[in-house]
């Protein structure tokens, strides 16, 4: 997904990328993540309201007329019950919907919510990027969506991203992204710490008398006269 103007300025200020540095996609979860969540929430209230009218119904019949005036309040507890694990549940849903994948013109960066009060970005180099592959499930086949592993070389640990729709079509843009990267350092249009991407100097020009000190000095290391064709023409000279 594209990140719309808005969007790609929040994330300039929140991911630690220059100001340059083009976002190319951003990647959510797919809406069964969501609805997966929901459903074990749902059921499990659904449950706790059914277990309390199934024993409010049974011993009802086998008790005094005093337990009859406490089933309002069995009954309220159970909905209140029902409440809190729905409230749990919306805060899984509350952290996966913050969990993000970014792809820059530069870097790959993923962005987690471990908790409701930590987050935790993962920021990879796209020269770093050695393999992406996707993997499906049965709803993940059925549904559109799946998981995806970037690997990384060395003992760094690779990157999983689950419930990503239409994974095949994501990890082509890695790819491509990182063939992109990896083409504009070799060909020297991006800068990097691991080439050295200097202009070529020209070379030393040396006076007959400053090559005749570096002679003796070649002779003081080795032991023995240094063997020479020709003395370098001092270039202050007249040819």
């Amino acid at each position: 997904m594209k990140p719309t103007q808005r969007l790609n300025s929040q994330l300039h200020k929140r991911l630690p990328i220059d100001d340059d540095e083009e976002i190319l996609a951003v990647y959510t979860h797919h809406w069964f993540a969501y609805v997966s969540l929901w459903t074990v929430g749902l059921f499990l209230s659904a449950m706790i309201m059914g277990i309390a009218v199934l024993f409010v119904k049974l011993e009802a019949s086998t008790l005094s007329a005093a337990f009859n005036s406490q089933q309002t309040i069995i009954m309220l507890a159970a909905g209140v019950l029902s409440l809190l694990v729905l409230g749990a549940t919306a805060v899984p849903v509350w952290l996966r919907s913050r969990e993000q994948l970014v792809l820059t013109d530069e870097a790959l960066l993923q962005m987690l919510q471990p908790s409701l009060f930590a987050s935790k970005i993962s920021q990879l180099s796209l020269q770093h990027v050695a393999d992406a592959s996707v993997r499906r499930d049965f709803f993940g086949t059925i549904l559109g969506y799946g998981k995806i592993t970037i690997e990384t070389p060395g003992e760094q640990d690779n990157y999983e991203f689950t419930f990503v729709p239409q994974p095949e079509a994501v990890v082509k843009e890695i790819v491509s992204a990182h063939e992109n990267f990896s083409a504009a350092l070799e060909s020297g249009r991006l800068p990097t710490t691991f080439r050295n991407n200097a202009q070529p100097q020209a070379p030393v020009q040396l006076s007959a008398e400053e090559y005749e000190k570096f002679l003796d000095y070649q002779r003081s290391k080795t032991g023995r006269p240094a063997e020479v064709d020709q003395a370098p023409q001092d270039p202050t000279s007249p040819a």
